[in-house]
């Protein structure tokens, strides 16, 4: 979303640039992603916004200060977005600059909330006119410009899917931009993304409407989303936009939204609450019919242990100074839990439990109850089938230690247990092979002659790929290839936590069983459905 392009050579277009999202984003994008030249178009007047009286104007001064310490570009500019002369003007005077407008953020707004009955003319043009006069402007002065557009990003709600009568003004300017989204990427294939937000703390509509989002915390269990984890989310969605213009972030407290799942207005997002709380596997699962022997693990497999010594480290972590103010049935994010921070949570689990959290789901919404769930199957899960295969098929499972590899001087270790990375171009746009091998991951000679002489052959490429191995046991029983299956799946999200996925797998052997199980389990529990499949002769 941010080559060097958009950040050097350069300019980003923000529209409603001085509401709170708007100012954050301009924030984060110079420091995390060095963005230097920024626009923000305001219908007020610069000296109106430099008053202290400006809901805005602490984030403001720690963006002028982020704008010196990063020598980067803020501009304010005060131009109408329903006005076509005014945008045109400022877009075509960029564009005859070296750094024209290379990607657009509309977050302009009017946030008017009125019930059917009271609904006039006058009030839609007023509420429709930022978002979807806004939006429309934008789209025609920069096709008319010839703006070359990396990204066209837009701002909807999560409101606009929970059908809220008295935001139905509101929700029609969503309903709107999804609408534009899916028409310039489908239709003129020009990039796009309309992004339902949730509650994002300090900014945004829920910010400014805080009874609304006490009902929806107690009510369906909404939580508040820090801005970074936000803007790292659209990042991912910017990636996928081909295949979803119109994402949508739910940051909820997934049990409780499903205990009242009843209550949701549309079957459709009934219907992904249900998959979604199966797929996390939420149901309490009972020791004592797990079977679990009296090892020096025992501990680890009771759920209340699990859950005390997540909750004592996530203490730690974010500084609490009473462990009980960590709430267990509450997301992480929502209380307090930063990119920083879930990267130090994920490492733990790793190293003290061996299963693996993707840190995406902790970024979103995840609770302690929740996480012990997860680890406390798949701890019962682990045992019963190490147990099966020992008995059935005599098959060793323990896990590659790091100082037992061997590595040729053109691979590298990746951390993970089963994955070596065979090459690696350093190039950003390089697409990802992830090939499953039943060899094991130390001959990488042999692996390099199979995997990376045989894609470029059958691809015919003519750039350097990136390109992993991912080791499997030989197994031949049905549900052990689905458990390892599963286990190559977080391992492989590790490394990429997003689709789309290219697995490749030698015909007719083994490894073609465990890719297609993969592929099965990525599209029925994970809903990835972007996932190729490259079989080799050999």
């Amino acid at each position: 979303m941010f080559p060097s392009t958009v950040c050097r050579q350069g300019t980003i277009l923000i529209s409603g640039g001085f509401g709170g999202l708007g100012l954050t984003m301009s924030r984060w994008m110079i420091e995390k992603r060095g963005v230097k030249r920024v626009v923000l178009m305001t219908r007020r007047t610069l000296a109106e916004l430099e008053q202290s009286s400006n809901p805005q104007y602490d984030d403001w001064l720690r963006l002028k200060q982020t704008t010196n310490e990063y020598q980067a570009h803020v501009d304010v500019v005060q131009a109408d977005v329903t006005n076509f002369d005014q945008v045109y003007d400022l877009v075509e005077k960029l564009s005859r600059t070296s750094y024209p407008v290379r990607g657009i953020i509309h977050s302009a707004v009017v946030a008017e909330d009125r019930t059917l009955n009271n609904l006039t003319q006058e009030y839609l043009t007023h509420v429709l006119a930022a978002k979807v006069r806004g939006a429309w402007i934008l789209h025609q002065v920069t096709q008319r410009t010839h703006a070359p557009l990396h990204f066209f990003l837009m701002f909807s709600s999560i409101r606009n899917h929970l059908l809220e009568v008295a935001s139905s003004g509101y929700n029609a300017g969503n309903q709107f931009l999804d609408g534009l989204a899916y028409y310039r990427m489908t239709q003129q294939n020009l990039p796009a993304l309309s992004v339902s937000l949730p509650a994002v703390s300090g900014a945004g509509m829920f910010h400014r409407q805080r009874d609304m989002l006490g009902t929806l915390q107690s009510t369906l269990g909404f939580e508040v989303l820090p801005p970074i984890v936000v803007f790292e989310l659209i990042e991912q969605f910017h990636t996928n936009q081909k295949t979803c213009p119109c994402p949508a972030i739910f940051a909820v407290n997934w049990q409780k939204l499903y205990e009242r799942r009843h209550k949701l207005p549309i079957s459709q997002l009934y219907k992904m609450v249900k998959e979604r709380y199966t797929t996390m596997k939420l149901t309490n699962t009972s020791t004592a019919s797990s079977g679990i022997n009296n090892t020096t693990t025992s501990n680890l497999n009771r759920k209340d242990t699990i859950i005390e010594r997540i909750q004592t480290t996530v203490a730690r972590l974010l500084g609490a100074a009473d462990v009980n103010r960590i709430l267990v049935d509450r997301s992480l994010v929502s209380q307090g839990m930063d990119s920083l921070a879930a990267l130090s949570l994920y490492n733990w689990f790793r190293e003290e439990t061996g299963v693996y959290i993707p840190l995406v789901d902790l970024l979103q919404g995840y609770s302690i109850e929740t996480i012990a769930t997860v680890i406390h199957n798949k701890l019962n899960e682990r045992h019963q089938i190490v147990s099966s295969t020992i008995q059935e098929e005599h098959i060793a499972t323990d896990p590659i230690k790091e100082n037992e590899i061997k590595l040729s001087g053109n691979s590298n270790y990746t951390g993970v247990e089963n994955i070596i990375c065979l090459q690696n171009p350093m190039h950003c746009n390089s697409q990802v092979f992830f090939c499953i091998t039943e060899q094991t991951t130390t001959t990488t000679d042999n692996l390099n002659k199979l995997f990376i002489n045989k894609i470029y052959e059958q691809q015919d490429q003519t750039r350097s790929v990136l390109i992993y191995a991912i080791q499997i046991p030989s197994v031949t029983s049905t549900a052990v290839i689905s458990t390892y299956a599963r286990d190559m799946i977080l391992q492989m999200r590790r490394i990429q936590p997003r689709g789309p996925y290219q697995l490749v797998a030698v015909r007719n052997k083994q490894e073609e069983i465990i890719a297609h199980e993969m592929i099965r389990q990525l599209k029925e529990y994970l809903m990835i459905i972007d996932i190729r499949l490259l079989l080799l002769d050999y």
